[in-house]
């Protein structure tokens, strides 16, 4: 008898009829304990979100480890956050951190994702704080205590699922409830639902007068539980006839409470508590979507000659031409086939939205490849910006979608409501129908209801009808909102910029383990602006601390948009690899010489004369600034046209002093080719300080009483126009301290 009761209620949860049977209070979704205050709770759930954020960021931390990081990429971990005690715990993990991550990941989601809940009494908050502490993830039940045991056994049953074509199969309903009692004892206690999608299977409509039918149904239930009688009148509503009372003792409780998502989880009903007909499809199990039993049989009762109608309507596709921007004639002049047309109009007859219809799912790649020239993988699912790209406006497809989206579901809903099953039971109604039933369960109703609207909640207030108000996503302030979209902006822009080799200094992972050393944001570097062949080429450079080259990018005129990207992105590869440590040397020798048009004289460079493509002018343009190739340089004067000065420029060649670390950290190395230009005198403090102090050393040891740092004259030194000349009382000599040279002015009458 007990294996016979096992497979039978596992056959009743595997089709649908019931859920598992658990405690009470993991059945619902209504505290039954004695409830902390709003505030406590609001606490509770602010750490929640915290902690569930802070396990979130430690585990995508962990995860970009990798599977078996070293010591080098495990300390970097831990200056960015990651607590050492986790990683000893993935370090002693067989598994390792990816398992570590994932269970830190699972956590969060988990058991920190339950939204907290809490009971108030009717009347305690109004409708600004209902909303508040909904916005902070807190569910409601306003509503009075309930006196029931929260470990009492429970399960959902779904009353939808008994209607078959030859009315309530009432021997299966009571044959499930003899084995309940027989598996789980007295005292268990069972949750309806699918009351609405009941009401329209027995092709009946719900709304203000579904009280009768509602209350017979609940009867059965009670008949088919406990043995009590089901009246003649409740029998006449539901097609069925009276049942009499039998000698049974009550054991079985109904209660309509709503139920929780632990126990929906496995257990889907037609429709939950006294809600409508969420939806008029099911999916079957190869994915298809189809009209559900609930409707065909609806309709069967009520209307049966528009049944096959309205499944023939379904089967159809949508006529593209009732819109009038995206009719064939339109599509094909944009490159539809009417192939590709088809496919979309049956994609949006089968209920697929505009985004989804114009996907590359369903138009397929040679579609969008050969006929729109365009790149299938940009639109996986994003129909939108494919028709974007075919020209169409954002008003257009605004209109499109909503003239399309949802076909199915008004086609269906235009249908029952001409059979008259419509599905419009108020709040109101709903609290009016939950009151008259209380007298059949067996502890106060409570429904889940959409909005939390005071005079709705006063209403089922009223009617001794409990409230659950469910959670509502966490509302982030608008200043803070704006800050974040800010941020979010600058996060972008910092991506942009890594991509173009624009970021801050510091090293930072780079593949199999090569380090990249970043630009400072305010860094040197010189534009040379040029032409080779006729065709303007802008070479503009960045450096690094030391002058050594970082970045370039090559800017061109009157070219194509492909050509002009092209070099574009060239210049970002090849900065991005002089960051990751790539000598300058191997570029050049790799492209100096290469032949390509644009080729041929180049002006506006006083070292550069011709050049065989742009490449080969832009890389020796850079090994003559920055590596001092002179056996790249071309010889004699250049031929100009306006663009640059040739030799004339402010860089000359000269064999000036080369430059040093102190300057480069001023000037271009590239500007100056690595020299220091004649007209710039580099004063450089801590030099002066030590030279001066080895020359007070010298003095000291050979008994010279002449101060260290001598009284200047008030005369500029004739080289380099400093006031530092000084008259040596030794030999009566004027000398510049700065530059060193000798005056030829005799010494002044007051020295």
């Amino acid at each position: 008898m007990l294996r016979g009761t096992s497979e039978l209620l596992q056959a009743a949860r595997d089709t649908g009829l019931i859920s598992d049977v658990v405690p009470l209070e993991d059945a619902i979704v209504i505290p039954l304990d004695d409830p902390l205050a709003p505030e406590q709770v609001a606490a509770l759930a602010d750490q929640d979100r915290l902690a569930q954020t802070g396990q979130i960021a430690l585990a995508e931390l962990l995860e970009s480890l990798g599977p078996s990081p070293v010591n080098a990429d495990l300390a970097e971990a831990v200056c960015r956050g990651v607590p050492l005690s986790l990683i000893e715990a993935g370090l002693d993990s067989e598994q390792g951190f990816p398992t570590l991550a994932t269970r830190l990941r699972d956590a969060a989601t988990t058991e920190l994702s339950k939204p907290r809940t809490t009971r108030v009494a009717p009347g305690t908050l109004d409708g600004t704080a209902c909303l508040a502490l909904r916005r902070r993830g807190i569910g409601l039940a306003i509503m009075d205590p309930l006196d029931v045991d929260s470990a009492r056994p429970c399960c959902a049953l779904d009353l939808a699922r008994f209607v078959t074509q030859d009315g309530i199969d009432v021997a299966v309903m009571r044959d499930l409830f003899e084995h309940l009692v027989d598996q789980h004892g007295p005292g268990l206690l069972v949750v309806p639902t699918g009351l609405s999608a009941a009401i329209m299977a027995l092709g009946k409509p719900y709304d203000a007068t579904s009280e009768p039918l509602a209350r017979a149904l609940i009867r059965l239930l009670g008949a088919c539980a406990n043995g009590s009688s089901l009246p003649e009148a409740d029998a006449r509503q539901l097609g069925l006839a009276a049942i009499t009372a039998r000698p049974q003792k009550d054991a079985v409780g109904l209660a309509l409470l709503p139920l929780s998502a632990r126990l929906c989880a496995t257990f889907t009903p037609s429709s939950e508590g006294l809600m409508p007909v969420s939806t008029a499809f099911s999916v079957d199990e190869d994915g298809t979507s189809q009209l559900s039993s609930i409707v065909r049989l609806g309709l069967a009762r009520a209307a049966p000659d528009r049944l096959p109608q309205l499944l023939a309507d379904l089967d159809q596709a949508v006529d593209l031409n009732q819109v009038p921007d995206f009719n064939a004639a339109r599509l094909n002049a944009r490159g539809f086939s009417a192939d590709a047309i088809d496919r979309v109009s049956r994609a949006l007859g089968e209920g697929l939205p505009l985004n989804a219809a114009f996907s590359r799912w369903v138009l397929g790649d040679e579609t969008i490849s050969n006929d729109l020239r365009l790149p299938p993988e940009n639109f996986d699912a994003d129909g939108r910006g494919l028709l974007r790209a075919l020209g169409f406006s954002r008003q257009q497809i605004q209109e499109a979608e909503t003239r399309l989206d949802g076909h199915p579901d008004r086609l269906v809903a235009a249908t029952l409501d001409e059979c008259g099953l419509t599905q419009t039971a108020s709040g109101p109604d709903q609290a009016a129908l939950a009151a008259a039933l209380a007298p059949l369960l067996a502890c106060p109703a409570a429904l889940s209801v959409e909005t939390g609207d005071p005079g709705l909640i006063e209403t089922f207030a009223s009617h001794g009808v409990g409230v659950w108000l469910t959670p509502l996503a966490h509302e982030t302030r608008p200043l803070t909102r704006d800050r974040l979209a800010h941020i979010e902006s600058l996060a972008e822009d910092m991506l942009a910029e890594d991509a173009a080799a624009d970021q801050t200094t510091g090293p930072v992972d780079g593949p199999a383990g090569v380090r990249r050393t970043r630009l400072p944001d305010r860094r040197k570097g010189y534009i040379q602006k040029a032409t080779v062949g006729g065709h303007k080429v802008y070479l503009h450079t960045g450096e690094f601390d030391n002058g050594s080259l970082g970045e370039i990018f090559i800017d061109m005129h009157k070219e194509g948009a492909a050509f002009r990207s092209l070099m574009n992105n060239f210049a970002i590869a090849v900065s991005l690899g002089l960051q990751y440590g790539v000598p300058l040397e191997e570029y050049i020798d790799a492209f100096v010489f290469t032949r390509f048009e644009p080729a041929g004289e180049v002006t506006g460079n006083d070292q550069i004369t011709r050049a065989t493509s742009i490449l080969d002018y832009i890389f020796r343009e850079l090994a003559v600034s920055y590596l001092s190739r002179d056996d790249l340089i071309d010889l004699g004067d250049a031929s100009h046209d306006g663009l640059g000065r040739g030799q004339g420029d402010t860089i000359s060649r000269t064999d000036g002093a080369p430059l040093t670390g102190e300057a480069a950290q001023l000037i271009s190395r590239g500007f100056s080719r690595g020299q220091i230009p004649d007209n710039i005198v580099i004063l450089n403090k801590r030099r002066e300080e030590k030279e001066a102090e080895a020359r007070h050393q010298e003095t000291a040891a050979d008994g010279d009483t002449r101060p260290a740092v001598p009284d200047y004259l008030p005369d500029p030194c004739q080289t380099c126009s400093s006031f530092t000349v000084y008259a040596d009382p030794q030999d009566a000599q004027l000398t510049c301290d700065t530059c060193g040279h000798a005056q030829t002015d005799p010494v002044p009458d007051q020295v």
